[in-house]
């Protein structure tokens, strides 16, 4: 495996003196000459909390950093399809797979299969030993706050399907499914593991966004089985009423899962906690039904995301927050 034109470099600079009172360090020669930084260019400077300083030339960000990979694919030990989600959430524009034989028909054909389940991404060129994979969608200019909602909205809407389900109505024509949900799920992890520029608090957060999305994931899955449970059975009046009244708490507690981890909030943090309280004392009613066993797990994950969220709190600066960094 050969990654292309993505090559690093580490210097030391001893500190000198400026003045009475300034510091500074020159800037390493070919990192200058690479981005052609001239006098009075802007620079960005991040402080971390582990002492580092990171430096990024203004105009860096707006370059087209186009990043490639080559897989040898006689030497790779798992399916050739199974590798494009992987690199494309890594961030790579360009993968090229290459083989000393001919490459199986079938492996082009589950590939292209893959792609088309992967917002943006393409197979531009084949041959008997050759596939270029191309990505054509710039994530940078995809917000992550757009993906997140657009999930919670998907996940909400499965939600409301199984709300009228219960209720003796219609679901929605239009309501999202698990494919849609792995669309955006792709999508964001894009956005936030491919990212090339982002400050040391904002990683830590979209670790949280991470572990969170992939909980929807598993919320979903855990919809498709409630929903054939429901279809399965018949629940009386009163226990429908009762089931209504929790799976829209379980909507609402969605939204402050992901509300929590957009806009760290101390009251959405006790809101779910409230949430999650009155939907296990509501299905506390009932039978351990498969229908209440699955709307458990469901509560269950949830809590679990809103924990993650939680952690949110403490990246930011709140009046009962003291910090001792020394």
């Amino acid at each position: 495996m050969e990654e292309l034109n993505n090559a690093k470099d580490i210097e030391t600079r001893k500190v000198q003196k400026l003045g009475s009172s300034s510091l500074f360090i020159t800037l390493p020669k070919k990192w200058i000459n690479k981005w052609n930084v001239k006098p009075g260019d802007k620079i960005l400077i991040e402080v971390s909390s582990d002492g580092s300083l990171k430096l990024i030339a203004e105009k860096i960000k707006m370059e087209n950093n186009h990043r490639s990979i080559k897989i040898d694919v006689d030497s790779l030990k798992q399916p050739i399809p199974s590798i494009i989600p992987c690199l494309y959430t890594l961030g790579y524009d360009e993968i090229i797979l290459e083989s000393r034989k001919s490459i199986q028909q079938k492996d082009v054909e589950d590939l292209i299969q893959v792609t088309k389940q992967i917002v943006g991404v393409e197979v531009t060129e084949t041959s008997e030993t050759r596939i270029k994979v191309e990505c054509l969608l710039d994530t940078e200019k995809v917000g992550i706050e757009s993906l997140l909602r657009r999930m919670l909205n998907t996940v909400a809407k499965r939600v409301d399907e199984v709300i009228a389900l219960i209720s003796g109505e219609t679901p929605k024509e239009n309501a999202g499914n698990h494919e849609d949900l792995r669309r955006l799920y792709y999508m964001l992890m894009r956005r936030v593991m491919g990212s090339k520029y982002e400050t040391a608090k904002n990683m830590t957060k979209n670790s949280l966004i991470v572990i969170n999305t992939t909980t929807l994931l598993n919320v979903d899955t855990v919809i498709d089985k409630l929903m054939e449970a429901v279809r399965s059975s018949n629940p009386d009046k009163e226990e429908s009423k009762i089931l209504v009244e929790t799976l829209k708490k379980v909507n609402d507690l969605l939204d402050e899962v992901i509300m929590t981890v957009l806009f760290p909030s101390t009251k959405r943090v006790l809101n779910g906690l409230n949430l999650v309280k009155e939907s296990r004392s509501n299905l506390s009613q009932l039978n351990n039904t498969p229908i209440v066993e699955y709307i458990k797990q469901i509560v269950g994950l949830l809590e679990s995301a809103l924990e993650n969220s939680s952690c949110t709190l403490f990246l930011e600066d709140m009046p009962w927050i003291e910090r001792n960094l020394t």
